[in-house]
């Protein structure tokens, strides 16, 4: 499968870097955006209540770049806000401190780990609670660290203030039997290196971005959304709410990506809370522009505002693999409505000419073969149509709609429509698109490239089809 929407990773600063760079390693195919509100850092001394609306206002902008899967790469937040963001988002969600905990656990000889993070992780208990709750008997030591993620930020992760910071901290460790330490926030793996040296040896040291990615991975597979195109190459997009040159450093240095150049981002005035898009909103999954004309004409005129695949330029294709008019609707619409989280309303038309067998069908706007054009699916038509008399050239427009509802694939709204009609050998009008210059309709005397927009919808196979719909679509629509 190939589904190129980015995963969104969101952090506090420029620690989620550590998470994002295992991800380039272990999942080389996926576009990814990352955030880092680097503004209003830090975030561990911040109130719960801060964090939550700090990090929604985080997960509403990344929501907006279209993503699949958001990662929480920060544990504050992750202790804050991850029941409560995953609970109302439609997409899959991952924090840090579930997967950090499971990896402690499963590397512990003597069952005390020790855990360094920020106040606002410690004070949550989050890393011991989720510890306990895998293993009862288990003793946490943690610790928080408050002043490492300046340290980091600034950019003197490598310098010898960081060394003495990290010593003069991690002291009252060095006391307990601990044998296991999980970086509890995800700046600290920057200093793991001065971290390891202060421990020694005999401690080992969990980084939960590993385990994260490893997690969002799985639930890749899980949900059928990876990016599965070995050929494909994949975008990394950059953005903070700080300064982008200092972020650039960082960056570029943790991560070896010569090119990476941060965009500098307002986010302070989005919603600190989930906004699910409003019901006047409706997707048309079309790239057509002739045919997102048609839709437009009749929506925009009762107030809906349509959007069009045009406006999501990241969605994959969905390729359509159903062999009627409806199995390759569903497809589109069904597919499309969960990656958007918005009502949306896909078509499969086609052209039935009764002297070829029904022909071309589903295949309409491939006649000729992939990558072929109107002119070419049109000199096909004409090619096969060449020995049946013109009075035998009858044939039928024909569109099925499907109107899905996000994760609902079971209450799809289907109508149909048609517009009978003949073949003529040569096209006429220039109004028109895909096979409209050949296809006469004998009540108006005219092909439909010869008609205005007005006129063509008011009697077209996927006006007909839309006519139908705007008498069900709302009511449909307000039902659970």
């Amino acid at each position: 499968m190939m589904n190129t929407q980015p995963i969104g990773f969101i952090d506090s600063g420029v620690g989620g870097l550590t998470v994002f760079k295992e991800a380039l390693k272990q999942l080389p195919h996926e576009n990814m955006v990352f955030l880092g509100d680097q503004a209003r850092l830090p975030y561990g001394p911040r109130p719960a209540e801060q964090v939550v609306a700090f990090t929604w206002q985080m997960v509403n902008f990344m929501m907006a770049q279209n993503i699949k899967m958001l990662v929480i790469a920060c544990n504050t937040a992750t202790a804050a806000a991850l029941d409560v963001v995953k609970a109302q988002l439609p997409i899959p969600v991952v924090g840090v401190i579930l997967p950090g905990s499971r990896a402690a656990l499963k590397v512990s000889q003597n069952n005390h780990i020790g855990v360094i993070a920020t106040e606002g992780t410690v004070k949550a208990g989050a890393y011991a609670k989720t510890i306990h709750d895998k293993n009862a008997t288990v003793s946490v030591t943690s610790l928080a660290a408050p002043k490492f993620v300046p340290v980091v930020e600034s950019n003197e992760y490598q310098s010898p203030i960081a060394k003495r910071i990290v010593t003069e901290t991690l002291a009252p460790l060095k006391h307990t039997d601990i044998d296991t330490l999980v970086m509890g926030c995800t700046h600290y793996p920057l200093l793991r290196p001065i971290i390891e040296n202060v421990m020694g040896p005999k401690v080992t040291l969990i980084d939960p971005g590993i385990e994260t990615v490893s997690e969002v991975s799985t639930l890749l597979d899980y949900f059928d959304i990876a990016n599965n195109d070995a050929d494909f190459t994949p975008t990394q997009r950059f953005f903070t709410t700080g300064s982008p040159s200092m972020f650039d450093t960082i960056g570029k240095q943790w991560l070896g990506l010569n090119q990476l150049h941060a965009q500098h981002v307002e986010i302070d005035q989005l919603p600190t809370n989930y906004e699910a898009a409003p019901l006047d909103t409706i997707v048309v999954a079309t790239q057509n522009a002739g045919k997102a004309r048609e839709f437009a004409a009749v929506f925009e005129s009762e107030g809906i505002k349509v959007k069009t695949l045009r406006d999501f330029p990241e969605l994959p294709d969905v390729a359509e693999t159903g062999s009627t008019f409806e199995e390759n609707a569903r497809i589109k619409a069904d597919t499309y409505a969960r990656a958007l989280e918005l009502p949306v309303l896909a078509d499969d038309s086609g052209l039935m000419v009764d002297a070829l067998g029904g022909k071309p069908g589903v295949f309409s706007a491939r006649y000729a073969g992939a990558g072929h054009n109107d002119a070419a699916n049109n000199a096909k038509l004409m090619a096969e149509l060449g020995e049946v008399p013109a009075d035998d050239r009858t044939a039928t427009f024909h569109t099925t709609l499907v109107f899905a509802k996000p994760n609902q694939p079971d209450q799809d709204l289907v109508v149909e429509g048609d517009l009978p009609g003949m073949i003529v050998g040569v096209p006429r009008g220039n109004d028109g698109f895909g096979y409209d210059p050949y296809f006469y309709v004998p009540e108006q005397g005219k092909t439909l490239a010869e008609m205005t927009t007005d006129e063509k919808n008011a009697i077209s196979h996927r006006g007909q089809a839309i006519k139908a719909l705007a008498k069900v679509w709302r009511a449909w629509y307000q039902e659970d």
